[in-house]
């Protein structure tokens, strides 16, 4: 076959493609404001848009972009590309681009040749700038199995580098109304700023000490299974080569039998004989170990175990509290008075409330090492606990880079919130994914506790949008843009979802 047959057909082809989607063109007009322009220079309208079968084996896609309402900067282009995405997000294929240059950048093109970015399948217009102009698009791909009912979008680079992060993509065709929501809507994930993993651990310890002596026993009564609650964890510690022990803080407390100095005076000593028992067990820099504290008598837990008591237990518990709560008596009044007016009361609470009240309260603060990307990879998989929410967030960003639907990812992302269910971050990120997979329920209990930043709004909003409610999205949308997160192409959608909504109903 000759270069001219070839040439004739492929011309024969074309315009049969351009007669037959003309023929079912839609009678539509889609505005496009792009973001970071002025408004009445950011303006593209795209016509008649048009995404149709020819014979068994190509796709066409046609439009008008009218461009009378741009304005180009000289030194700059922008680049219109058309994107066919199937109904389910999962496949999509990119189009022959239109790049619309200013002057110098045209003479830049002619002279060295079109940006790589695009040159190997884009048409190049210079812009006249402040004259009616427009490009009727057509092009004619080999057809795929998926392109049917498939959306078409519309992508706006406005910096020239190709960075879908920062381009722009706008709804042109929406799937049919059987096909419901799925198209893809503007999802920004929420970083997490890097964090120094500064952890605390706190618990009590009820060490049993010889009456009126502070010595320290191990192997006194229970004391070696209760030792064992801060000798377990620091032993784990110690022998992690990502974990470094920053103080060990040891706050005793006494019951209030007894002369309140005396009290003091125990308490004080105690807490001091735990802290010189765990300097002697563990080589630790003596830094590691803080000043030991203690509170000479425990009435905040005395009262709080009266609390939970009812009369059938403590007959005067009323009445005591109230000596509890008695602020003008000092400690040994207090103690003299509920031993002296209810004995039985008393002789209960000293059996059995009052051994609970000597204790000893330990705050380990420890940090953990940051990790590489790598070493994070293999710490997830035992000790998730070790990551800081950034790491997580890499971690998971990983998995989903070797594969979009990676499993792994969501229990990254899971993860990542069941260990920092505060973090706003954890709790958008999660609800987007949710949003993604239509699991709307729990999106919404998710963005109860999203605060109000900008992508909370836009997550919202996408929320709304899919719960048709769309008074709600709007006034999500305004506050996402408020917020600094302005995404033109969701506002696109709910304005198509609307009108697909009201034809509905028609």
């Amino acid at each position: 076959m000759t270069m001219t047959t070839k040439h004739f057909l492929l011309a024969a082809l074309l315009l049969t493609a351009i007669t037959t989607a003309a023929q079912h063109r839609q009678q539509t007009t889609t505005p496009i404001r792009l973001s970071g322009v002025k408004q009445r220079t950011g303006v593209v309208l795209v016509k008649n848009h048009q995404l149709s079968k020819l014979g068994n084996n190509k796709t066409a896609v046609q439009m008008d972009i009218v461009l009378d309402s741009l304005r180009v900067p000289s030194n700059r282009y922008r680049a219109f590309t058309p994107i066919i995405v199937s109904t389910d997000g999962k496949q999509e294929q990119r189009l022959k681009s239109l790049l619309v240059s200013g002057r110098t950048q045209n003479i830049v093109f002619e002279r060295d040749g079109i940006d790589p970015l695009y040159a190997n399948n884009c048409e190049n217009v210079r812009r006249q700038n402040g004259e009616a102009q427009h490009y009727d698009y057509t092009d004619v791909i080999d057809r795929q199995a998926w392109h049917k009912d498939a959306q078409l979008f519309l992508e706006c680079d406005l910096c020239g580098c190709g960075d879908p992060m920062k381009s722009e993509r706008f709804p042109l065709l929406l799937p049919k109304p059987t096909a419901g929501l799925d198209f893809k809507f503007a999802y920004r994930p929420v970083v997490p700023a890097p964090d120094a993993k500064i952890r605390n651990l706190h618990g009590s310890a009820y060490i049993t000490f010889v009456v009126d002596r502070w010595e320290m026993k191990p192997d006194y009564m229970q004391n070696r299974r209760e030792l064992r609650k801060i000798t377990d964890t620091l032993d784990i510690m110690v022998a992690d080569p990502y974990v470094t022990v920053n103080r060990i803080k040891i706050h005793g407390w006494a019951s209030p039998e007894s002369p309140y100095k005396h009290n003091e005076m125990l308490a004080n000593n105690r807490a001091r004989s735990l802290t010189e028992w765990l300097k002697q067990n563990y080589d630790l820099p003596d830094s590691a170990f803080a000043k030991a504290e203690a509170t000479p008598e425990n009435w905040i837990g005395l009262r709080e175990a009266i609390e939970k008591m009812d009369g059938s237990v403590l007959p005067h518990w009323q009445e005591i509290l109230d000596l509890i709560d008695n602020t003008d008596l000092d400690p040994d009044v207090k103690e003299h008075r509920i031993r002296a007016k209810y004995p039985q009361d008393y002789r209960y609470l000293l059996r059995n409330v009052y051994p609970g009240l000597r204790r000893s309260d330990y705050d380990i603060t420890f940090n953990i090492r940051q990790f590489t990307l790598a070493e994070a990879k293999e710490v997830y998989k035992s000790k998730p606990h070790q990551l800081s929410l950034r790491e997580l967030y890499d971690v998971a960003h990983d998995f989903l880079r070797t594969d979009r639907d990676s499993v792994a990812y969501l229990h990254a992302m899971q993860a990542a919130y069941n260990l920092y269910p505060d973090s706003t971050a954890a709790v958008i990120n999660l609800a987007q994914i949710a949003l993604e997979k239509d699991d709307l329920l729990k999106a919404e209990t998710l963005l109860e506790h999203a605060g109000a930043s900008g992508p909370a709004e836009n997550a919202r909003a996408i929320l709304y949008m899919k719960q048709k409610r769309w008074t709600d999205a709007e006034a999500a949308l305004m506050r996402a843009e408020q917020a600094g997160q302005t995404e033109k192409s969701n506002r696109s959608i709910m304005e198509m979802l609307r009108k697909q909504a009201a034809e509905e109903e028609e």
